[in-house]
């Protein structure tokens, strides 16, 4: 049994990582997309759910630094090298480690604030009457943009905000 549950939980780890790494590049790349067309997501205000889990996250990283201090002093003065390797202590500790990680990406990368966002901003499309002159068909400002153009892609509207 020795070394099998170090791998096991050293793959759950990575599986972390991965998930939290992946989460972060899909909410920026929706962040994008929305500030292309001119919605930017609004700070959270202090009685929403996604400010109690910025609050959280420092006392759930302690929580899972304690567990992993815990884990490793019992390891030591029980004598768990008997029963198990330090390959799986380390792989213990990498899953308390990956886990904080994970939760410290998915709280600080919402989706909340980016659907609440685009909530509003077709609300206020659906209520906004046509510009004069407009034309339905006309491409954005940004399109024509190089792909290295670093000057924000506004195309003349102010930026649309979310509800707080």
């Amino acid at each position: 049994m020795r070394y099998w549950i170090g791998v096991v939980f050293f793959a759950a780890a990575a599986g972390f990582v991965i998930a939290g790494l992946a989460h972060k590049r899909r909410v920026l790349a929706a962040r994008a997309a929305a500030a292309a067309r001119g919605i930017l997501p609004a700070e959270p205000g202090l009685r929403s759910v996604a400010a109690f889990g910025e609050i959280m996250r420092p006392v759930i990283l302690f929580f899972l630094a304690y567990a992993a201090v815990k884990t490793l002093v019992l390891f030591v003065m029980l004598g768990g090298e008997e029963q198990l390797s330090y390959f799986d202590l380390a792989g213990v500790l990498a899953v308390l480690a990956g886990y904080g990680a994970f939760m410290s990406w998915r709280i600080g990368y919402r989706t909340s604030d980016l659907a609440i966002a685009e909530s509003a901003a077709a609300a206020a499309a659906d209520t906004a009457p046509p510009r004069e002159g407009a034309d339905a068909t006309a491409l954005p400002a940004f399109v024509g943009a190089p792909a290295n153009d670093s000057t924000p892609p506004d195309g003349g509207l102010a930026p649309i905000r979310g509800a707080r």
